[in-house]
């Protein structure tokens, strides 16, 4: 089945077919179906852009199509969150911010002033204590 619809710009548009002597109006926007082959193939071939050919058998084709595939239902899959490995060692290459973290994990007050080059020095004295070598002094 073909279906032709009117896109122009008159109020009214009418053709007669040839083949059974039918006559066939079309007002703006209007759709005529089962319309004759001589004026289907009339109106195929214009080009003048004021006319809209659809064949519906493509459609209800692809309409019997959709019907007999099941739909694919896809499971959400659910990320899990990304748990970073927390490493006790202190890492020159962090950030101030990231080593200031450090020090406050570990009950370390940060003064504001502090650089990254003297928070890697006081870490490194943390992670390393002065050796004890025994002596407790004069008594």
């Amino acid at each position: 089945m073909v279906s032709i619809t009117y896109i122009g710009s008159r109020n009214y548009v009418e053709y007669t077919s040839k083949v059974n002597g039918v006559r066939y109006g079309w007002t703006r926007q209007m759709t005529q179906h089962d319309i004759p082959a001589d004026l289907v193939a009339m109106f195929e071939i214009d080009q003048s852009n004021i006319w809209v050919v659809e064949d519906a058998k493509p459609i209800a084709q692809a309409k019997e199509m959709a019907k007999a595939i099941e739909p694919v239902v896809e499971e959400p899959v659910v990320e899990e969150p990304v748990v970073e490995e927390s490493s006790d060692a202190f890492d020159p290459n962090w950030t101030r911010n990231e080593m200031v973290k450090w020090f406050k994990a570990r009950g370390e007050s940060v003064p504001r002033t502090a650089t990254k080059a003297s928070l890697t020095a006081r870490a490194q004295a943390l992670d390393n204590p002065p050796a004890d070598d025994g002596n407790v002094g004069d008594v």
